[in-house]
């Protein structure tokens, strides 16, 4: 049924059309509503209905929409869509390496969590979430000017590495019904030159061969290479060839594909970001996970919105990441084990994965269902302000949550962590017979991985919802 979709002129274009419509909407309704206050911006920005959208329902919805069915976003997103037609009249340069080393996605999306969430908090004041909604419109413009077809989406947006590593766990993927009918192709348009700058119907704007296609790592299901192929040479047997098709659960994970540098640096923020994104759910471990941080910031003598946003971000998403990351690989060299570190970060970091979405995961259920009470003030007052005002004024009071909420959430909670962490420890066992099958004993100071990040969740959620 997708796939028959995927074959109309219109799909996922409409799709995109309306997000377009939808993202300048929300940037216009949060641009009127800016704070300095920052304790006033964490109320505005439930009530802001332009700021409670993007952070609250789009953001954990585009998170749960890659675990379940790929990069599917990437199909509808409308950076895409301006990338893709900025290319078509701009310089068509191919990108460089580092470009296409991942480095400038691990770079823009460290820049918009160190500085824009954790400094300028444009995740609470709609103002500054309308300029950073700008900059990425500009960014993906400038990059389809400047670039051939779409290395903004492929190199440069700060959330590819994400839905990229996510999308690993989906069980849907893009690929080919036969691979024969490829082999045997004449015209190539899937990756053909002489269709790259067609509106509908062009070659893989990010370099792909759908019959290589091994992971949903890189493919945005743009669907363009299944429209090529029908419409190219069209009544021969067997196409259109490339579609989306139901795959094994886990199977890129299980596949123990490494990853980049770029992804593991990568990998390892996320790993402390979740972190933090769950534990200050809870007032007790939001104040032990928050003294590091303000202990560093009196050593080093910092002071300032720069100085507490930096201190926080190096604190939570480096150092204490870090610590997860190097001290399975650390007892492992003590006890006699041999493994470079590098070959340690790039293959064993992908055991990090599944406890990393599923944290992801919970934040994102956790969001959605906490902003339900706000929802029934979005209509009289879009804007927000007032609302905040009366909300802080104690003049108007939030109705309780759903009896349902916490129970539920509780459970599945329980449940995304624990499929999790067998996961991992699944992985990792398939990395140990795969890299080092003689070490024996040796080996199992690498099951801390799953043992010490994803313990660590359980701990915390189970203390939380028990005790």
């Amino acid at each position: 049924m997708v796939n028959r979709l995927f074959r109309l002129t219109w799909f996922p274009l409409a799709f995109q059309l309306l997000a377009l419509v939808v993202f300048i909407m929300l940037m216009i309704g949060g641009l009127p509503a800016n704070t300095g206050d920052m304790a006033f911006a964490k109320v505005l920005r439930n009530t802001n209905v332009a700021n409670l959208i993007v952070w609250s329902y789009w953001w954990p919805l585009i998170i749960l929409s890659a675990m379940f069915l790929g990069r599917v976003w990437c199909a509808v997103c409308p950076m895409e869509l301006v990338a893709s037609l900025a290319s078509k009249v701009g310089l068509k340069r191919n990108p460089p390496a580092f470009l296409r080393s991942g480095w400038v996605i691990t770079i823009f999306f460290v820049l918009v969590l160190f500085v824009g969430v954790h400094t300028l908090a444009i995740h609470r004041v709609p103002f500054r979430m309308a300029i950073y909604m700008l900059v990425l419109s500009g960014a993906a413009v400038a990059f389809g000017l400047l670039f051939s077809r779409n290395t903004f989406c492929a190199h440069v947006c700060p959330v590819g590495h994400l839905l990229g590593l996510y999308a690993r766990l989906a069980p849907m993927g893009w690929g080919v019904r036969d691979r024969s009918v490829c082999s045997e192709c004449k015209d190539r348009s899937c990756v053909s030159e002489k269709t790259a700058y067609e509106f509908q119907g062009r070659s893989c704007g990010v370099g792909l061969q759908p019959a290589k296609i091994e992971d949903n790592t890189q493919c945005l299901l743009c669907g363009q290479c299944l429209k090529a192929c029908d419409r190219n040479n069209p009544g021969i047997d067997g196409r259109p060839n490339p579609g989306w098709f139901p795959r094994r659960w886990f199977k890129d994970i299980l596949d123990l594909k490494p990853l980049t540098p770029a992804q593991a640096a990568f990998c390892l923020v996320v790993s402390g970001f979740v972190i933090y994104e769950v534990f200050t759910e809870w007032g007790t471990t939001k104040g032990l996970l928050l003294w590091a941080p303000s202990k560093v910031e009196q050593a080093l003598g910092t002071s300032g919105v720069l100085g507490h946003g930096m201190a926080t971000s190096l604190t939570l998403f480096v150092a204490l990441p870090a610590f997860f990351w190097l001290l399975p690989f650390g007892a492992f060299r003590l006890v006699g084990g041999r493994l470079p570190l590098s070959d340690y970060l790039l293959r064993f970091g992908i055991s990090f994965i599944p406890i990393m979405a599923a944290a992801h995961a919970v934040k994102a259920l956790l969001k959605m269902t906490s902003r339900i009470p706000y929802w029934e003030h979005v209509a009289a007052d879009p804007l927000g302000v007032e609302t905040a005002r009366r909300i802080l004024d104690k003049t108007t009071r939030l109705a309780p949550l759903p009896s349902w909420r916490d129970p539920a959430i509780t459970v599945l909670a329980l449940a995304l962590m624990g499929v999790a962490v067998a996961l991992s420890a699944f992985v990792t066992r398939k990395l140990i017979a795969a890299r080092l099958p003689e070490s024996s004993w040796r080996s199992a100071p690498l099951y801390l991985i799953p043992g010490l990040y994803g313990g660590a969740f359980w701990v915390m959620l189970i203390a939380w919802r028990f005790f």
